[in-house]
């Protein structure tokens, strides 16, 4: 549980620099359930109008307080584009879509990646640590990610799966976003990030560090970062 625990911290702390904005993460998730209760009590359209008034107020209070605006309008825009999809649509799921079509997208992709073993964990590791490429290729590297890459892949198939399977009960479709917030996505993020430095572990392969110098066997394995 220690254990548990101090990766967490660490792995939080890294993330910050991703996304500073934990408002723009509370107006994604208030917006949602917003439209979907709302759609319950008025006509689609006055539901996605009042929406996009609420979305629209988040953002002036926003620029209001001088809040760093990169991903509060990002979230804008895409919650818009959600609405419009709706409003398209006739239906709250149409609301939805643009997720569902992200993690089936992302999916598809995680699955091609790995049958040509290549695991896009790969890619996102080196964008975000720059570490050198032919190192996450080793042979004592390498597995660890794919079996990273298979947990984040399956974990978006089955989410993309229900919400497609729910995807005319709206109700159901919020939930299923609450479930897989950015909290339980971090807790994801966390239990993968320690069976992957496991996996690494077990691997008996160079650190990164080792990896550059060219350090002989026997190797220490990377201990920190993933």
């Amino acid at each position: 549980m220690e254990n548990f625990k101090n990766k967490f911290i660490e792995i939080k702390d890294e993330i910050k620099n991703l996304n500073p904005n934990n408002e723009s993460i509370t107006d994604s998730i208030i917006a949602p359930i917003f439209f979907v209760i709302s759609a319950n009590f008025l006509e689609l359209n006055q539901a996605i109008y009042s929406t996009a008034a609420l979305l629209s107020a988040f953002l002036f209070y926003r620029v209001f307080k001088k809040q760093n605006l990169k991903y509060v309008f990002y979230g804008f825009i895409g919650s818009l584009i959600a609405l419009f999809i709706a409003r398209i649509q006739g239906s709250a799921s149409g609301f939805f879509l643009p997720g569902i079509i992200r993690d089936g997208a992302i999916a598809f992709v995680g699955v091609v990646s790995i049958i040509l073993g290549r695991p896009f964990t790969i890619y996102s590791s080196k964008a975000f640590r720059n570490w050198p490429k032919e190192w996450y290729l080793h042979k004592k590297v390498k597995p660890a990610y794919t079996l990273v890459a298979i947990i984040w892949t399956l974990y978006l198939l089955i989410k993309a799966g229900l919400q497609i399977y729910f995807y005319n009960t709206p109700e159901i479709l919020i939930v299923i976003k609450l479930a897989t917030s950015n909290q339980s996505t971090l807790i994801l993020l966390v239990v993968t990030y320690i069976v992957g430095q496991k996996r690494l572990q077990k691997l008996n392969g160079p650190s990164v560090e080792e990896f550059i110098n060219n350090t002989p066997e026997p190797w220490t394995s990377q201990q920190k970062g993933f």
